[in-house]
């Protein structure tokens, strides 16, 4: 039920391998094996409040298929403080997000985990923008360091039409990469769907325009296989893409991650 990106990024309920830690969810990237049987890898923990916590070597166990594993050692760093972000949150609202594979409905999903984004972004010295779309795009809400406003536009969405990854990213007046280029800040784009484009999205004028704008853009799917399109615009931007997402532990977990990779966060 995790997801995978560039970096191999998993929402660690997704493996065969699981750990327990004093924290409410984590985040397992950057897995290297190339030693194994002594496997490394980065990662994020979240506590109760989605804050960043830090477990030391004795709050974390590892068990893979039901055996113990041994944890040789655990680094967390000092974090040091956010980078200032121009964040776009670009929602599918096409009739299939009123339908989901878990318990709830996927614009349920989506709206929240719009606020555990937003919640998490420490406006006034970052700012957010909420775009839809489905066979068209919508504008929710501009650019603006206010949370009341952000949750408002976030609790309005409604599922209804088709998929269009071309209009949710790039074509005007409220194309996910057309709010970001007025952003004032490192620009990131998160795209949210559940579904396949209903045409060939163009990649190739998606991703120009991202690296024109150096904004990366990340890609999340609920309760599908991330398409090749939205792997290689994630991929070509320097953002992430996570697949098959279904429950909101999963999506808030992976909306965390992101968030922090996007301020240049501190891993352990």
């Amino acid at each position: 039920q995790g997801g995978v990106s560039m970096r191999v990024l998993i929402v660690l309920l997704m493996l065969t391998a699981h750990c327990a830690v004093s924290a409410q969810s984590l985040s397992l990237f950057d897995i290297d094996g190339s030693l194994f049987s002594r496997i490394s890898a980065q990662f994020y923990a979240f506590d109760a409040q989605w804050q960043q916590a830090r477990p030391s070597l004795n709050e974390i166990t590892v068990r893979e298929d039901g055996f113990s594993r041994t944890v040789l050692s655990v680094t967390c760093p000092s974090g040091t403080p956010p980078s200032a972000v121009s964040s776009v949150l670009v929602m599918d609202v096409s009739g299939s997000m009123s339908n989901g594979k878990g318990t709830q409905p996927n614009i349920e999903l989506a709206i929240t985990a719009a606020k555990v984004w937003i919640a998490g972004l420490p406006l006034g010295t970052s700012e957010c923008a909420i775009v839809s779309f489905d066979d068209a795009n919508y504008l929710n809400q501009d650019f603006t360091t206010s949370r009341a406003k952000l949750v408002t536009a976030a609790d309005g969405l409604k599922a209804n039409g088709g998929t269009d990854y071309d209009v949710g990213l790039l074509t005007p007046s409220a194309g996910g990469l057309v709010i970001a280029a007025r952003g004032k800040y490192k620009k990131v784009v998160v795209f949210l769907t559940d579904g396949e484009s209903s045409k060939q999205p163009n990649v190739g004028a998606i991703v120009a325009e991202a690296q024109r704008l150096n904004c990366a853009v990340y890609c999340v799917t609920l309760g599908m296989q991330c398409p090749q399109s939205l792997r290689d615009i994630s991929t070509q931007t320097g953002g992430m893409w996570f697949e098959n997402l279904t429950t909101n532990e999963n999506v808030n977990t992976v909306y965390e991650t992101i968030l922090m990779d996007a301020q240049d966060g501190t891993p352990c």
